[in-house]
């Protein structure tokens, strides 16, 4: 890993080295190394809008100094490093210049991918791997509210357990008077982000509470909870909690295929317009 760091950052070295060293151009030049120039045009493109001169004296120097380092380390690394070091460093330039583009084409490209998952994808997908959704955390679908003492109402209790239209319209008029509130019983929640929101329910997210009204309290609130159900590590995850992973599984699978088709595609084109040819060992 080190071994790769360490490559990458003397190829980023390399090419920044490399910038600026075009043919002299038209502009003013404002700085240069051997036969290396920096332009002022070059330099503008650092400075915010409306620059003042202490703009130009705190980003301007330290970049010219920058730039001028770079340029110095670099034609002491020519003077200096082997023929072999050099040619090695070259071969991996290049590479990483034909990787770039290359990825850069192939990124391009994958954009015509259809990135629609049909449901009918998912649950098929789902199906035929299951065993990779294995659940590792605990999932509740619940709601609750935290309510201080002094706001709790019968009506209030009734309304959160009968959980009607109009209950909820009047669980909404007064939720500003609530300290917390969760009402969408329909998605699944990791159980420890519900114990840390609600401490009180620590060690009562379990199966033994599914379709249980639970009314608890401390010294200053009020917790009503009703679990609609409960999932444990042992269990599968519900394919509409890994939903987003199922569509990138898919999705990404599609596009490996898109591009091992159009690599297959661009070899067996090569090669008969004599693009791209074998020789034969003697």
């Amino acid at each position: 890993m080190k071994e790769k760091i360490l490559i990458f950052q003397l190829l980023a070295f390399f090419f920044t080295a490399c910038h600026w060293t075009d043919t002299p151009r038209s502009g003013k030049v404002i700085a240069r190394v051997g036969e290396a120039y920096l332009y002022e045009d070059d330099v503008k493109k650092l400075l915010p809008p409306n620059y003042t001169l202490e703009d130009s004296v705190r980003i301007v120097t330290p970049f010219i100094n920058h730039w001028a380092l770079k340029k110095l380390l670099f034609a002491k690394a020519q003077d200096n490093l082997s023929n072999n070091k050099k040619e090695a460093f070259e071969q991996l330039v290049n590479e990483y210049r034909t990787d770039l583009y290359s990825q850069a084409y192939l990124d391009l490209l994958t954009r015509q991918v259809d990135t629609t998952i049909t449901r009918t994808e998912k649950e098929k997908f789902y199906q035929e791997n299951k065993d990779i959704f294995k659940l590792n955390e605990n999932l509740v679908q619940l709601r609750y509210l935290e309510i201080p003492i002094g706001n709790i109402s019968q009506k209030l209790i009734s309304s959160f357990r009968n959980f009607s239209s109009k209950d909820k319209s009047y669980i909404d008029s007064l939720s500003t008077s609530f300290r917390s509130l969760f009402l969408n019983d329909s998605i699944w929640v990791r159980a420890t982000d519900v114990e840390e929101k609600l401490p009180i329910m620590k060690n009562k997210l379990n199966k033994r509470f599914i379709n249980q009204f639970l009314e608890q309290r401390d010294s200053t609130n009020v917790y009503l909870v009703k679990i609609n159900n409960f999932l444990d590590s042992s269990d599968y995850a519900p394919i509409e909690y890994v939903s987003p992973t199922l569509k990138q599984i898919i999705l990404n699978k599609r596009k490996s295929n898109y591009i091992n088709n159009l690599e297959k595609e661009i070899i067996t084109n090569a090669i008969k317009k004599k693009q791209f040819e074998l020789y034969e060992e003697n």
